[in-house]
């Protein structure tokens, strides 16, 4: 008999985190996807399965840290907006990061027309860069769901055994789901010139 849910939290000491992770998510990772869904505005161009994923691998260090949860549904709904907000803040310095590196180059007597200086990104690489980035994202977005999430995090760097930790995964289920990931990505992507390592 297994026991019940707030118990396993509640005993960092005799658990460990990669169970304690399952049992959470098995429990609660309805509530969790839904909570990032309510959470994430869809006008910054932030994907919501790159917050849940960043959500769940803070709950795993939570976990792993032994923290003691004694109310999950408002502890994942407080990691699910901690994520967002700070996905949404990465979008904007980045946004504002570009702004600033073009506006530091033409500050500098460098003209647009002539080309920045070669240490800098012109206009058109970062536009271009952009447009790259926004096709794989599309492409990723028309994976199922379970490999869409297995590239996802693989891009980020995490190893298959990582990748299976975090979505309650065997090591040969999370390899398995990248490596068919992986080609799908690749298969969409290659007609349009663009190649995955």
């Amino acid at each position: 008999m297994k026991p019940p849910i707030r118990d396993v939290l509640a005993a960092p000491s005799g658990l460990d985190a990669d169970r304690r992770l399952d049992e959470l998510l098995t429990a609660y990772g309805v509530f969790l996807r839904n909570a990032v869904r309510r959470l994430c505005p869809t006008t910054l161009g932030v994907s919501i399965d790159e917050i849940e994923q960043d959500a769940r691998i803070r709950l795993w260090h939570a976990l792993k840290g032994e923290r003691n949860i004694t109310d999950p549904a408002s502890y994942l709904y407080r990691i699910a907006a901690t994520a967002a907000i700070d996905a949404m803040r990465r979008v904007r310095a980045r946004r504002e990061h570009q702004l600033d590196d073009l506006a530091g180059e033409e500050g500098t007597g460098t003209s647009i027309a002539t080309g920045l200086s070669p240490a800098a990104r012109s206009p058109e690489e970062l536009a271009a860069d952009r447009q790259t980035s926004d096709r794989i994202r599309d492409a990723l977005s028309q994976l199922p769901e379970n490999r869409r999430r297995a590239v996802g995090l693989h891009l980020q760097g995490f190893t298959s055994t990582e990748i299976g930790r975090l979505l309650g995964w065997s090591e040969p289920k999370a390899r398995n789901l990248t490596h068919r990931g992986l080609k799908d990505l690749r298969r969409l992507l290659n007609p349009e010139g663009i190649d995955l390592p």
